[in-house]
């Protein structure tokens, strides 16, 4: 195959690209929603819609994003999915109505779905012959995450106070139409693998999630007993997914990479250590407008500094890992995310007593994603690749899915105390599921 041929180098450029602009808009467009609200007159649900219907489709579909990686080969994927961005943000730029505009958001997620998993399998092949390289890419690729999220409160803010919503909607259509130019001469054509689509096992898992979503969503303004039915037909679809997938020829997530302790340790982290970083992320963008009074594009500025720890953090997570190993740095990770989040509630009375706290925040978002990318690359089963992926970047989506479901109606000070104890299960949860399965002797490669 000629991908070989291919420069690492552009490829992981061409990659990150894409990367950074569907993150930018994960944590732009909690900048951007009070401008949505006023121009539509919206109620406080469709507001919450706009507001976790991208990351909603995000998480749901990055698993069959993965999946079809490994059926269609990466690149395809990769750049039908800036097409599909592309095509969603005309549609909410353009939107008439604020159903529209939930409707582009939608459509957005969708395409990010199949960008990250897609981007992580492109890097993966590109440097799985370079001895040593594999974590430093990902460490790149992940500060190509922490940019995209540090750009996204200060270009969506600068583009909301200067023209309008729509002006950011506009701008990451063209960006994403630009990154696939960029991207198509220098990724590698990878062949897709030859077995069937698991059509059924997908189906089942967008239903399960979805029900996760609906019912961590709209769960506190449901009677309980529709809660309770709610929860029970959602351990139903749990069954019929294990079901599904025994009887499958070509299973999408085979039931023998779920036993996997360490694989679903890592992927519980992923879930439940970004739902403890994004509520106090936007938590924290709605109280510097909201208490401190200042306006989007300030706001957005004001988190340079989360944006500026995580990034270092990120480009540095390589050498972390070389020296930790990958369950040290993530323990590292996550201590300074949960010794953050118990303080800042209590500094949040003038903004210069949070700049340290949001270095020190950010650091630690800057250390899991990579490690987290890393360990569930290091246990996927051979050919499953882009599933492994899109299980990680799936469950970093429904994390922040979740975070912006539970804590946000919290306020800003219950909630980030209550993001706190979140991300002391998520430590818990490497300290005890990593460790059992640790390899002493193949850091990179390990759990």
């Amino acid at each position: 195959m000629a991908p070989r041929r291919r420069s690492p180098g552009l490829v992981l450029a061409g990659t990150s690209l894409g990367t950074l602009l569907v993150i930018l808009l994960t944590s732009g467009l909690n900048i951007a929603s009070p401008a949505i609200r006023s121009a539509f007159d919206a109620g406080e649900t469709a507001l919450g819609w706009v507001l976790s219907g991208y990351t909603l489709a995000f998480a749901l579909l990055s698993l069959t994003g993965g999946a079809l990686t490994d059926r269609f080969g990466a690149r395809r994927v990769f750049l039908a999915g800036l097409g599909v961005f592309c095509v969603f943000s005309l549609v909410a730029a353009t939107a008439p109505d604020v159903s529209l505009v939930v409707l582009g958001t939608f459509g957005q997620g969708a395409g990010a779905a199949l960008v990250l998993p897609s981007a992580l399998a492109l890097i993966q092949f590109v440097y799985q012959d370079v001895p040593g390289k594999t974590s430093w890419a990902i460490g790149i690729w992940a500060g190509a995450n922490a940019l995209g999220a540090a750009l996204g409160p200060v270009l969506c803010g600068a583009l909301v106070s200067a023209f309008s919503w729509r002006a950011m909607f506009l701008v990451v259509a063209v960006l994403a139409v630009l990154f696939a130019l960029i991207g198509r001469p220098v990724l590698p054509r990878l062949r897709g693998g030859r077995a069937r689509l698991d059509l059924p096992g997908l189906l089942v898992m967008v239903v399960l999630l979805g029900l996760v979503a609906f019912l961590a969503h709209d769960g506190g303004q449901l009677p309980a007993g529709v809660v309770a039915g709610g929860v029970v037909v959602l351990c139903a679809v749990v069954w019929l997914f294990g079901r599904v997938e025994r009887r499958a020829s070509a299973p999408m997530l085979p039931l023998s990479q779920l036993r996997d302790v360490a694989f679903s340790a890592n992927a519980l982290v992923t879930v439940v250590g970004t739902a403890a970083f994004f509520g106090p992320l936007y938590l924290i963008s709605t109280g510097l407008q909201d208490e401190l009074g200042m306006t989007p594009f300030v706001a957005g500025l004001a988190l340079l500094p989360l944006a500026g720890g995580n990034i270092v953090s990120a480009l540095a997570a390589g050498r972390t890992i070389g020296r930790l190993g990958v369950r040290g740095a993530m323990i590292l990770g996550s201590v300074l995310a949960v010794a953050v989040l118990a303080v800042v509630p209590v500094l949040f009375h003038h903004y210069s007593a949070l700049i340290v706290p949001l270095v020190l925040l950010g650091a630690g978002w800057g250390l899991l994603v990579p490690t987290t990318s890393a360990a569930g690359l290091a246990r996927a089963q051979p050919g499953k690749e882009g599933v492994a992926s899109g299980v990680t970047s799936g469950g970093r989506e429904l994390g922040a899915a979740l975070a912006a479901a539970l804590l946000l109606p919290l306020g800003v000070r219950a909630g980030i105390w209550s993001a706190a104890a979140v991300g002391f299960v998520s430590l818990l949860v490497v300290v005890l599921g990593v460790r059992l399965h640790e390899r002493p002797g193949t850091r990179e490669r390990t759990v």
